[in-house]
């Protein structure tokens, strides 16, 4: 029966051919967008399970976005007074006030914007993976920086390299560079908090305040106290994650519904294939109905060709997902909200089964009809059209 089957498949290569690049391009498709969703919750995820803080003060606006650009340590249009520190280290749930001052620094000499954020020690239990290559871990004076692992290759500096910033006409000294950790930490340049205040005219001005709690479970209790501290607002880890996952949800429904409108064209290439030929090879098949096969045989012989071209070409769209979508990732990775550092493509043993198992439902599908047409020819046709 195998034997049969690959040879009618053989019979019309380029016929086959493009319809196995149809559900090929179409199972790539379905799974791309499938590991892309899984990959950017994945991944958003261990940020801020890594971060170890339970909510965030940010000023009043839009709390979620100003929580998001904290994270990916961008630069928000408002700011908090420094009175705001004090109120919250003085909860009896906090056991971590860490304050953060962002700011974004243009470099029209490169065309690029480098961003600094400065902190205090109280930053470092927050950030498990802040580890140095060379130099120390933290400041000497006013006037040192540690960079990033990217931020330090891009600047060609090491510890104890002066480091000027033409922009605010400040030199610093070069602390120390991280290890590189995967996250947005990694182009980063780091200076002391009062320095960063006075470097961009923020005195008194911070851009958020992220909180680790004595007890995850205070959560409920600690958020309306702090809710209370003038100019900010509260946001916590699981409200943000919430939001997230929500609007990650309505556009990955979207992506999916676009995946199965091509993976639906992909079957109908399939079907179509399959009806041509049933209809071409009429006279044949009615011969070997009428040499003895049974109408299921002959319905076998069209399902088997129907699963080889789908199997077949899942396979091939698997191979292409795989080789082509680290490409298709950093076209897409500018367009996508907060992105975390790490790879977005999860193209995990799961989602490939996944999509393999919807080309060869798609396939036994479009097959039913040509191969219920074939299994209903008449032996007598073969001796009408001798």
């Amino acid at each position: 029966m195998l034997t049969l089957v690959l040879h009618n498949l053989l019979r019309r290569p380029l016929r086959h051919g493009l319809t196995l690049a149809g559900v090929a391009l179409a199972v790539a498709v379905l799974v791309c967008i499938t590991a892309f969703g899984t990959g950017y919750r994945q991944t958003l995820r261990g940020e801020l399970d890594r971060a170890g803080l339970q909510m965030m003060l940010v000023p009043t606006g839009c709390p979620y976005d100003d929580a998001a650009r904290v994270l990916k340590n961008n630069t928000l249009e408002n700011s908090l007074p420094a009175s705001a520190l004090d109120l919250a280290r003085r909860d009896p749930a906090v056991a971590v006030a860490a304050p953060f001052l962002m700011a974004a620094l243009p470099r029209t000499d490169t065309r690029r914007t480098d961003l600094w954020v400065g902190l205090d020690e109280t930053a470092l239990p927050l950030k498990p993976w802040w580890r140095v290559t060379a130099g120390r871990a933290w400041f000497n004076g006013p006037d040192e920086v540690i960079l990033g692992a990217d931020a330090a290759a891009l600047e060609m500096r090491a510890p104890g390299d002066k480091f000027f910033s033409p922009e605010t006409r400040r030199e610093f000294r070069v602390a120390g560079v991280l290890e590189r950790s995967g996250t947005s930490d990694d182009s980063i340049f780091f200076i002391p908090l009062a320095t960063t205040q006075a470097m961009f005219a923020q005195t008194g001005r911070l851009t958020a305040i992220a909180i680790r709690l004595k007890d995850p479970a205070l959560v409920r209790e600690a958020a309306p106290r702090l809710q209370e501290i003038p100019g900010a607002q509260v946001v916590t880890m699981t409200e943000m994650m919430g939001t997230f996952l929500n609007l990650l949800g309505a556009v990955r429904t979207l992506l999916l519904a676009l995946g199965v409108i091509a993976l639906t064209v992909g079957a109908l290439s399939v079907f179509n294939t399959l009806l041509a030929g049933v209809v071409e090879r009429s006279g044949e098949l009615a011969l070997l109905r009428a040499l003895g096969a049974s109408r299921t045989q002959v319905f076998a012989l069209i399902t088997g060709e129907s699963l080889l071209l789908s199997g077949v070409g899942g396979a091939l769209g698997l191979a292409l997902a795989v080789a082509g979508g680290p490409a298709l990732e950093n076209l897409v990775r500018p367009w996508v909200p907060f992105a975390p550092a790490q790879t977005l493509l999860a193209l995990d043993d799961r989602v490939l089964l996944n999509g393999l198992a919807l080309a060869l439902a798609a396939g036994a599908l479009a097959g039913i009809y040509p191969a219920w047409r074939a299994s209903r020819l008449s032996p007598a046709l073969a001796v009408k059209m001798e």
